[in-house]
Parts: C-alpha cells; sequence; structure tokens
C-alpha cells in the first residue's frame, strides 16, 4: 500500500515537471516571435523614408494613362536617377569633408562630371529598361493579337503559349477555359434556338390551320367546330409540353449539382408511390434491398428516374408491367433501372435513342405525346450526376434502362 502512495506521488512529480518545462518551451517559442515581431517593425521603421516615395511613384504611375512599357521606364529611371543622385551627393560630400579647403577645384570638377555622368546613366538605364520592358511584355501583345482573330462567329480558335513564363501560361490557359465555356454555351444555345424553332412549327402550323378554318366554318358546322377546338387544345399542350422539356434541358447543361448524403430507397419509393396512384392502368412494382445511402443531387436523381417511368409507361400497353429497382453492387456501384414490357427499341435505333427529338415511331410518337426530348434529358442528367446511362431492349420484349454511378 506505502509502494502504491509512493509510486502516484513520483507520478504526479513527474507530471508536474513535465507541465513546467512545456510551460517554459512556450514561453521560449513566445519571447522569440516577439523579437522576429519586433525585428521587423524594426526594418520597416528604417524603411520607410525609401518606400514612401516609390509608392508615391507607384500610385501616380497608376493615375496617368500611358502605354505599361512607358511607365515602366519612367518608374524605374525615376528611382535610379533618385538613388544614383543621392549616392553622388553622399561622395562628393565625403571627398569635400576629407579634402578640406584644398579641394576647391577638384570638387568642382567632380560636381561637373558627376552631373553628365548621371544623365548618361540615367539616359541609358532608361533606354535599356524600355527595351527589357517591351521585350517582357511582348507576350501580352501576342495574345492580345490572338484576342482580335476570334469572333462570335468562330469560337474554335485557341490562344497559343505566348512565352515560356509561368504567369503567361496561366494567362493563356485561364483565357482558353473562358473560352471552352463560352463556346459551350454558345452551341447549347443555338442548338436549343434550332430545336425549338424545328419542333414548334407543326403545332403552330396546326393552330393556324384549325384556327382559320374555325373563321370560315365553324360557326356554321359544329362537327368543325368540335374538331377545331380539340386539335388547337392538343396542339397547345403539346407546345407547352415541348416548351418545359427545352427549358429543363438547357438548365440542365449550366446547372450546378448540389450533393447530400440521402437514403435513396425512400427518395424512389416516394417517387414509385406517386406513380402508382397516378396510373392505375399499368403494373408498377418497385424492389430494392432496406437501404442504399448515396452521396449525389437528390432532385436530379427524382427527376432522372421520373423522366425513365415516363417514357416507360408511353410505350407500354396497359396490360404491361414496369419495374424499377435500385441496388448498391459489391464494387460500389449504385444503379437504378426501370424495366418494363413495351415495345422494345431496335438496335439500329438504340444507337440515336439520346439524341434530340429522335422517335424510333414519329407517328405514334406524336400520338402518345411524345416530345423526343426525354430520354435526351435523362441522358443530360446522368452526365450532369457522373453516371451512365445505358440500353437493353428488343423489339417486342420491352426495355431496360439503366442508370450507373460510382
Amino acid at each position: 500500500m506505502q509502494n502504491q502512495e509512493e509510486q502516484t506521488k513520483k507520478e504526479a512529480v513527474e507530471e508536474t515537471i513535465r507541465e513546467l518545462e512545456l510551460e517554459q518551451e512556450t514561453q521560449v517559442v513566445l519571447i522569440d516571435v516577439k523579437k522576429s515581431t519586433s525585428i521587423i517593425k524594426f526594418l520597416l521603421a528604417i524603411s520607410l523614408p525609401f518606400r514612401l516615395p516609390i509608392l508615391g511613384l507607384i500610385k501616380l504611375s497608376q493615375k496617368i494613362k500611358l502605354p505599361i512599357t512607358i511607365k515602366m521606364m519612367l518608374l524605374f529611371t525615376t528611382i535610379f536617377a533618385i538613388i544614383f543622385i543621392a549616392f553622388a551627393v553622399f561622395l562628393l560630400a565625403s571627398i569635400n569633408h576629407h579634402l578640406g579647403e584644398t579641394a576647391g577645384d577638384t570638387i568642382y570638377n567632380l560636381r561637373i562630371y558627376s552631373i553628365v555622368i548621371i544623365i548618361i546613366a540615367v539616359i541609358l538605364f532608361g533606354a535599356l529598361t524600355g527595351i527589357i520592358a517591351s521585350l517582357m511584355l511582348n507576350p501580352i501583345r501576342k495574345i492580345t493579337d490572338d484576342i482580335d482573330t476570334i469572333t462570335a462567329e468562330d469560337l474554335t480558335k485557341r490562344l497559343k503559349p505566348a512565352d515560356s513564363q509561368v504567369e503567361f501560361q496561366n494567362l493563356t490557359n485561364r483565357i482558353n477555359w473562358l473560352l471552352d465555356d463560352i463556346e459551350t454555351t454558345f452551341n447549347r444555345q443555338d442548338s436549343f434556338i434550332a430545336d425549338a424553332s424545328h419542333e414548334l412549327k407543326t403545332p403552330i402550323a396546326v393552330v393556324a390551320g384549325y384556327s382559320n378554318m374555325l373563321k370560315r366554318w365553324g360557326s356554321q358546322r359544329e362537327d368543325i367546330l368540335s374538331e377545331g377546338i380539340e386539335a388547337i387544345h392538343r396542339e397547345s399542350e403539346n407546345m407547352s409540353r415541348l416548351v418545359e422539356k427545352l427549358l429543363l434541358l438547357a438548365k440542365i447543361g449550366k446547372m450546378h449539382t448540389n450533393l447530400s448524403k440521402f437514403d435513396a430507397i425512400k427518395v424512389l419509393e416516394e417517387v414509385v408511390n406517386g406513380y402508382k396512384l397516378l396510373d392505375t392502368k399499368h403494373d408498377i412494382r418497385f424492389t430494392a434491398p432496406n437501404e442504399v445511402i448515396v452521396f449525389t443531387d437528390k432532385s436530379l436523381l427524382i427527376e432522372l428516374v421520373r423522366t425513365l417511368c415516363d417514357n416507360a409507361i408511353r410505350y407500354t400497353s396497359t396490360d404491361g408491367t414496369i419495374t424499377i429497382s435500385c441496388i448498391l453492387t459489391g464494387d460500389n456501384a449504385f444503379k437504378v433501372s426501370v424495366a418494363d414490357t413495351g415495345e422494345g427499341i431496335s438496335e439500329l435505333d438504340q444507337i440515336l435513342i439520346f439524341d434530340r427529338f429522335f422517335r424510333c415511331d414519329k407517328a405514334r410518337s406524336k400520338e402518345k405525346g411524345g416530345t423526343g426530348l426525354g430520354l435526351t434529358i435523362a441522358k443530360s442528367i446522368a452526365d450532369a450526376l457522373g453516371g451512365t446511362l445505358q440500353v437493353q431492349s428488343e423489339l417486342g420484349n420491352g426495355s431496360i434502362f439503366t442508370f450507373t454511378m460510382y
């Protein structure tokens, strides 16, 4: 018992000694930091008379509108002249002090020589500074010339490396990245305008045709009136749906993903339950394990599954089955599949199925209210989430669309 108490006291003493040593080391470090700070403050105070004129010259040069080469030449030449004159004055004063009264003619000659040397040195220094500044800034001129060749009509050109200096290389790379984004945005905008104008022509023509027919004979014949109203209503819904899809497609291309961690089973189960309530004509099933935790954009994932479900419902007969499944594979791949027992897709059409406005059967797609944008939107969402979207299908035996994300 006594030995245990002695051991406890010994450990307490050792712990106290360690704490004192640590406190002493901390104080030493703080003293060193304070010394370093004091030295820095002292050096800054000493250099203040030299820094103030330089800072003043820099501020003054910023207000004057001149080419940067001339500004650099004037700035450095002025600083050099000030330093050189100060050194010459100090040197002449020292010589005059040591020689005394006998230095009259010598000091006078030295002053003349000093003025001539200072003028020549300043001129030469200014000329050399101008040449060096011009050479150093020549890559900027090359970059400017390359930028002048890029126009809105041709955004494929890119800047060439202007110089081996890291700063200019970084500038060139940043501008090229910006041009890549601009070209992508312009191409997306051009595609959006072309697609919208192309697809809206038909419904607009139908609406215009039926409105003219109603204007001429609608008040006299009830069958024409009924047919015209039905056609205009149908085509207006098609236009509304088309514009909505186009806007969503344009939005997906430039949106930022909002990543979060969630249980994909609960989220997809809510989506499937919603379809079961709205669609009682199809057998809609959902198969998944108890829990699948993923880290992705929840709203985009929901939109992707809804788009695939809409497509499956549209091309599956009323007695068909649609199965949505979700799994997490052994290699940490998150997979969502939407399988149907519908019409299926031929091998030739599977190559083009994700292209804008592509329809396997254009006539039947129009009847079913398809825009030809659903699978394009699904593919764009899959790309935005960093995954892939693949299709397995056979004519008459249904289709399986699978989204995979690692």
